[in-house]
């Protein structure tokens, strides 16, 4: 794969970036990753794993058939086909096939199919002690399979691998293959095996870097550039997600605007750098409030930022909103005339997500919250709860019929 320009360092906060900087050592990834990795893995693999437990089950049928018409269907061969091996064929085609595969293939792959190879493994030994070497020939295939069609991750598809090998050279010996065929037997099955394994790390160790690069690469187009901060868009992707998830929850959100104070006189009194480096400032210091999962900040656009924070009390968010302004203010942004530094103005909107209600409507009320806090003076906030929203002078607070 084409390697990307992405520095893992720039994502300090990021645990895609703390598994990229490990160079995903070991194949693992820490648990929460992981699981998101194992759905991604399970649809791009969805495809091969359908068509090969399909061929399979169809070819077993052939066989189980075949094995009948020889020795009957109360022999031990065909009582192991028609009890064991096609049962497990038909449930894993269900399980590729069904809506439950990403749900449960990684949990049950893992254990049914060791078992369902060894016992392939049984039936082929049993072939080569009366000269059936073809049957052989397609076990080197399966082991081939177990790498790159039967959607395990490497670490699974080589536990397989070793329980198929096992398996064949004990069942070898059970039945009686002589010793040189079943040395040589066993040489190309490891030599097969090697050859998959190494392939195969190499395979899902790109496709694991993809994955953090493919995260970071989202990561960089959900930001603003300048400040760091989330973008517009991703504000009011999880402004409507939290907003849902408070119906739910029946919690309370809060949505700040957020406004630099005469931003527009200093930024043409000192020049349009000195505006970034004052805009990059009052960024971090507004991420510093938002920490928690479910809370948010960004820039709004231009001079404005916002923020949501998820289930909080009104004091809690009055408290934030206050010392928000004190640390804006005791940083002393301002290039000529430090003791003059700039300050910021906040709009609250404090409600309960409910009938009647929106999104669109929150971010309305803390802004009319925001430039009532400018036409006070700057340099303070105002919460406006839920109550007030019959007096905005918009209407959107109420949601749309």
């Amino acid at each position: 794969m084409t390697p990307t320009q992405i520095d893992a360092r720039d994502f300090p906060d990021s645990d895609y970036a703390r598994e990229l900087q490990r160079r995903t050592a070991g194949l693992r990834f820490a648990p929460s990753l992981e699981a998101e990795y194992s759905i991604a893995h399970l649809r791009r693999v969805h495809r091969r794993v359908r068509v090969w437990f399909t061929l399979v089950f169809v070819v077993r049928v052939l066989l189980a058939i075949d094995q009948a018409r020889r020795t009957g269907v109360w022999s031990g061969p065909a009582l192991i086909y028609i009890g064991a091996i096609l049962p497990c064929s038909l449930f894993l085609v269900w399980l590729s096939w069904g809506r439950y595969y990403e749900r449960l293939y990684l949990r049950i792959a893992p254990i049914l199919l060791p078992l369902f190879y060894a016992l392939i493994a049984v039936v082929v030994a049993r072939s080569l002690v009366i000269g059936r070497f073809e049957q052989f020939a397609g076990f080197a295939v399966v082991l081939i399979a177990v790498f790159f069609f039967t959607g395990l991750k490497f670490r699974e598809a080589l536990f397989t691998a070793i329980v198929l090998l096992i398996a064949f050279s004990m069942a070898g010996i059970a039945v009686g293959i002589a010793p040189a065929v079943l040395l040589k037997g066993m040489v190309v099955l490891v030599i097969t095996s090697v050859i998959g394994a190494v392939v195969y790390w190499d395979v899902e160790k790109s496709y694991r870097e993809n994955f953090l690069e493919r995260a970071l690469i989202g990561r960089l187009l959900a930001r603003d550039s300048l400040t760091g901060l989330m973008n517009r868009r991703t504000f009011d992707e999880h402004l409507l997600s939290v907003w849902q998830q408070a119906l739910r929850d029946r919690c309370s959100i809060a949505v700040c605007m957020i406004d630099v104070d005469h931003f527009k006189r200093y930024n043409d009194t000192f020049g349009h750098q000195a505006g970034d480096v004052a805009l990059r400032t009052v960024a971090g210091l507004i991420q510093e409030f938002a920490r928690r999962p479910l809370d948010l900040a960004a820039r709004y656009g231009g001079e404005e930022f916002a923020m949501v924070f998820y289930d909080l009390s009104p004091a809690n968010v009055q408290d934030i909103a206050d010392r928000l302004i004190k640390r804006v203010q005791a940083q002393r942004i301002n290039v000529a005339k430090p003791e003059l530094g700039l300050t910021i103005s906040i709009g609250v909107g404090l409600i309960s997500p409910g009938v009647g209600r929106s999104p669109q409507g929150a971010v309305q009320l803390a802004d009319e919250a925001l430039y009532e806090a400018k036409r006070a003076g700057r340099n303070r906030f105002v919460v406006k709860d839920a109550e007030e929203y019959q007096l905005l002078s918009t209407g959107r607070f109420r949601a749309v019929p």
